[in-house]
């Protein structure tokens, strides 16, 4: 029996250890026996879990993303005395084969931790192994450095210090954007195996590309949108750029409902963005509403739906759709 509490905002890393956890304890394989995965269970479920008898043979893994229990948040859940104590004595009793993972995602940006002032937090503390995991500022580049050479190593890639923080320096310090552009690079060099700064440079010259389409999407001059976004396809599969481009809007919108209350430099720290950035996109979000934005982000995650179940062949018309469409849910 062994439990684990997992929490912070680099769900890159989270979901890496995750992984990790699985392989370590589930040696014979992932199957539906072996392996649970709830989300924000309610009070009885969670109960119920956590008493799970184990299986005759072998170990079972269950994985609990459960943040209302341990934050200090408008959904947080309410517990009595009653309800608090049975959890906590079903944790300490957790049947001998079985291993709980409770993973605690905190916003990114909000600096939140668990609730120490909580029981059950504290009797957490007693019986799990805790693993705290924060994303990286910009000033801490020195620290995410060793991930980017951990990442090209597991892809077969090799890079020096120097590589590593130009990659910063075009990408960002989001770990999940890193090993994107590493996922990238890997097929650009093939059959080389060292990553030198001109492949990046490439690599961040077709992001140049996505940048200058969301302020084409956003401007409204969609004909001109449509055209680079042939170009763009013409080098890449849809699925990245229309990844990108929905996290992009998903920041806009973030950007944009923020800014009622916050500064700049307030924007910055709670978004994890450079404040140069933040004014940039602010100015560029002066002449788009946030209902408009809203459209754009539901339709462009509907158009992917889309395409990867076929009901969409062309990603061109997909696009289309997206942008001129009111709603296509």
């Amino acid at each position: 029996m062994a439990i684990y509490f997992l929490w912070g905002d680099e769900d890159y890393l989270i979901e890496r250890q995750i992984n990790k956890l699985k392989k370590e304890i589930l040696k014979d394989g992932v199957n539906e026996f072996s392996y649970k995965k709830v989300d924000n269970p309610s009070f009885s479920l969670f109960s119920e879990l956590i008493r799970t008898n184990a299986m005759m043979f072998g170990d079972t893994l269950i994985q609990i993303k459960c943040p209302k229990y341990f934050l200090e948040t408008k959904t947080k859940e309410k517990l009595d005395d009653k309800q608090v104590n049975e959890l906590i004595e079903g944790l300490n009793n957790v049947s001998q084969n079985i291993h709980l993972i409770l993973v605690c995602p905190t916003p990114k940006g909000e600096k939140k931790k668990p609730d120490s002032r909580k029981k059950l937090f504290k009797e957490i503390q007693k019986l799990a192994q805790i693993q705290e995991f924060q994303s990286f500022r910009s000033y801490e580049e020195y620290k995410i450095i060793p991930h980017i050479k951990k990442m090209a190593g597991e892809l077969s890639l090799k890079t020096g210090d120097k590589e590593a923080s130009y990659l910063i320096q075009t990408t960002g310090t989001q770990l999940r954007d890193l090993a994107m552009q590493l996922d990238k690079i890997k097929l650009l060099i093939h059959p080389r195996d060292i990553v030198k700064i001109e492949d990046i440079k490439e690599i961040a010259s077709s992001n140049a590309d996505i940048f200058n389409l969301v302020d084409l999407i956003i401007e409204k001059k969609y004909d001109k949108a449509l055209c680079l976004i042939s170009d763009i396809l013409q080098k890449e599969h849809f699925l990245p750029s229309l990844a990108f481009i929905q996290t992009t809007f998903s920041n806009l919108l973030k950007i944009k409902l923020y800014s009622k209350t916050l500064s700049p430099r307030e924007l910055s720290f709670k978004l994890n963005q450079s404040e140069f950035i933040i004014k940039k996109n602010l100015e560029k979000l002066k002449n788009i509403k946030e209902e408009e934005l809203i459209r754009l982000k539901i339709n462009l995650s509907q158009a992917e739906y889309y395409l990867k179940s076929g009901a969409l062949k062309d990603p061109i018309s997909a696009y289309e759709l997206a942008f001129l469409e009111d709603n296509l849910c």
